[in-house]
């Protein structure tokens, strides 16, 4: 699901929150209501979000929070602390802090109660009066209550103890009637297993939700619409060629920039200069909001330079829309044109009239509200808009699952190997000869499983992958040599060769996959011996650097750089090859062993998987069922919720979830090693963009409360149908 439907969608748009007691049926109830089947999913820790679509356009998105649990109450025994943030709920006023990620004044309460569990009957109630008590709290209109598992009650007695039921809800619930809209569901036979009376109650709750004041949202409408007029497409054009034919030229416009020397600081430079420094920015392999600190450091610097012409009007979220906006209009250009490169400073003009909006200076209004704008956590933080999301680009629908490359014959696999592998020796504190040993076994275990389903696949040979790991590596060091005439501090490609994409690596030393010719026979290069350890070359050493390349090649690669993360927009991203997922888990694995004893940092990706491991896995062998079934949902929303306070709600919730489902996978307790070798996609620090783009994931809305990705669904549903 995307970051929202909003407010300027088609149909009228609700979202609820689902509560009750553990096993009380939420998350059968909200994919009865999605799939219309049965679905095992495992413990809900507190974001299963699902939206449920009518054929009139309305539509209701319900999160499922997860239940709570009696003999796992959302406390801790003693206080945690993770990585210096003390963390201590007691009690159950304590669940507070993970509720309010989900409880907003805009949002209904749907409270489940299983009415086959009279042992626990009093602890529901307790559930309800705190349902109740948040009702006053976050301001929510209404609350349903359902009584679920009717058809599970034996026959004669299924009336009495419903009615018994109703009596008891209905007394516990007369203090709230006059401040709250309670209402007590009346369908005989309700299940969610069987979807009995489903359908009913969903009338009811959208006849109801149908009944809101949404004048809202009409003022709302009627305002974007109103600024969304501002000067015409053809007022637009206008300013825009007047401003192209009274500009400098590319090269002149950057110098004047850089020195401060600009004739005029209006909005056209303002996108000028922006578009300058996205590109630098991108070419680094930066992403925009990087893109964005540097051109905001930039300002500073002019600013302290000449502060009558640049004032102190430094505005974060303000910057990122225009840097956002930008790339959309360069991206959409790119495919006009049909060009392979990514537009160059010379296509500045022809970008703006492609897209004459861009030109407007007040599009930022039909985005977001002045109070937001204005604010001073939006100058200081990126904020995602609150009238409509931004606009996207991407033209493929993804898949729900993201999935590593078809194992089918790939020319540059091994180069691409190496260049990963390389890569990480440079970033990583581990030593150069242990990382390579990893990689090593990493590609022989995924070559010989490979091989099992396709005998194409090339055979593992240590002398290849070893070659290629010293060829690049030489070739990368070489990036970091100063060319003739430059000073020691300059090398010639001056972003971090860490950040170099493979196709822009490609194309400064020109790899063809054909190199290893220089240096070896075919008949050596393809022999038995070679395949067991690694051979000398027999006809060229190869060198320890490599030249550095020229100018001319590495302004390509920064091209390909900026096409690389532009494409984002574009294309779905996928899992890296089987290989450089197996290799980083190894990585992962060491790194955590050498991290001193009782340490922990979870901004560290090892340390965080450590924790997570520690954390999830300590009610994982407590009792058969638990086994089966990974980790209890309230052991990981705790987690969540005291990871949440360094990374956020989102990343804490995200990277939870992910852990839990591999848990919940395994027939058994698992080592951390076998925890991270049996789910090496977790090793993948970039996992979180396969769902998320970086503006959501970054943004203060996430750190704040629990997003849905807006790439891909994400969901902790277990992909197999219930027996019957």
């Amino acid at each position: 699901m995307r970051i929202g439907r909003w407010v300027l969608g088609e149909g009228r748009e609700h979202t609820g929150v689902l509560l009750g007691s553990d096993a009380a049926g939420k998350t059968t109830f909200l994919y009865q209501l999605k799939l219309g089947e049965m679905v095992s999913a495992i413990p809900t820790i507190g974001f299963n979000i699902e939206t449920i679509e009518y054929p009139d356009g309305g539509s209701i998105t319900f999160w499922d929070t997860g239940g709570m649990q009696r003999n796992f109450p959302l406390v801790l025994e003693s206080s945690s602390r993770v990585d210096g943030a003390l963390v201590t709920t007691t009690g159950c006023d304590k669940i507070r802090p993970l509720i309010r990620h989900y409880i907003h004044k805009d949002r209904f309460l749907v409270f489940l109660h299983d009415c086959t569990d009279s042992e626990r009957l009093d602890y529901s109630i307790e559930q309800l009066h705190s349902a109740a008590g948040w009702m006053a709290e976050f301001g929510c209109p209404y609350m349903w209550i359902l009584f679920n598992k009717q058809d599970l009650l034996p026959p004669s007695e299924r009336d009495s103890i419903v009615a018994g039921l109703r009596s008891r809800f209905e007394s516990e619930l007369s203090q709230y009637q006059d401040r709250h809209r309670i209402k007590i569901m009346d369908t005989p036979g309700l299940s969610a297993a069987s979807r009995a009376q489903l359908d009913p109650v969903m009338k009811e709750i959208r006849q109801t939700l149908g009944q809101i004041p949404e004048s809202s949202r009409e003022t709302t409408k009627a305002q974007v619409k109103e600024l969304e007029r501002g000067p015409s497409e053809q007022e637009l054009v206008e300013r825009i060629k007047k401003a192209n034919a009274e500009s400098a030229g590319p090269d002149q416009f950057y110098q004047d920039f850089v020195r401060g020397n600009l004739d005029s600081w209006d909005h056209y430079a303002h996108l000028r200069a922006g578009h300058f420094v996205m590109f630098e920015g991108l070419s680094r392999g930066s992403t925009l909001l990087d893109c964005a600190t540097l051109f905001l450091s930039r300002l500073e610097q002019l600013r302290l330079q000449n502060p009558e012409r640049f004032r102190n009007t430094a505005h974060r979220t303000m910057t990122i829309f225009w840097l956002y906006q930008l790339q959309l209009a360069t991206v959409a250009y790119q495919i006009e044109k049909k060009l392979v490169e990514f537009p160059s400073s010379s296509d500045f003009g022809s970008i703006m009239l492609l897209t004459p909006s861009l030109m407007n200076s007040g599009l930022w209004r039909t985005y977001y509200s002045k109070d937001l704008m204005f604010s001073p956590g939006a100058r200081d933080n990126w904020h995602l808009p609150d009238l409509q999301p931004l606009p996207s680009f991407q033209r493929e629908t993804p898949s729900s699952t993201p999935s590593a490359p078809a194992s089918a014959v790939d020319h540059y696999r091994l180069p691409r190997f190496a260049f990963s592998v390389v890569q990480k020796t440079l970033s990583s504190n581990l030593r150069r000869g242990g990382v390579v040993k990893q990689a090593l076994a990493a590609l022989q275990s995924s070559t010989m499983r490979l091989r099992a389903t396709d005998p194409s696949v090339p055979p593992y040979s240590e002398t290849q992958a070893y070659f290629w790991i010293q060829l690049i590596h030489a070739s990368l060091k070489s990036l970091e040599m100063p060319t003739s005439g430059q000073s020691l501090s300059s090398p010639i490609f001056d972003g971090s060769v860490t950040m170099l994409t493979f196709e822009a690596f490609k194309t400064l030393f020109d790899i063809t996959g054909e190199e290893w010719r220089r240096h070896y026979t075919p008949s050596t290069w393809e022999s038995i011996p070679a395949r067991m350890s690694f051979v000398n070359p027999d006809l060229k050493a190869l060198p320890n650097v490599f030249a550095s390349p020229s100018k001319a090649k590495v302004d390509l690669a920064r091209m390909y750089m900026a096409n690389a993360i532009t494409h984002r927009f574009t294309r779905p991203a996928e899992l890296p090859p089987r290989e450089e997922l197996d290799f980083s888990a190894a990585i992962v694995i060491d790194e955590a062993n050498l991290m001193p004893e009782g340490s922990l940092n979870v901004v560290i990706h090892a340390s965080l998987l450590q924790y997570l491991h520690r954390q999830l896995s300590t009610t994982q062998s407590s009792s058969v069922e638990t086994e089966k079934r990974g980790p209890s949902g309230m052991v990981a929303a705790r987690t969540a919720l005291a990871l949440s306070e360094i990374l956020g709600s989102t990343q804490s919730m995200f990277w939870v979830q992910q852990a839990q489902i591999s848990l919940a996978n395994a027939s058994r307790t698992l080592t951390f090693e076998e925890f991270v070798t049996k789910n090496p996609q977790l090793a993948y620090e970039d996992l979180p963009f396969l769902y998320y783009s970086p503006e959501l994931w970054w943004s203060t809305e996430a750190k704040e409360v629990f997003v849905p990705p807006d790439r891909r669904p994400l969901s902790s549903v277990v992909s197999q149908l219930a027996s019957a």
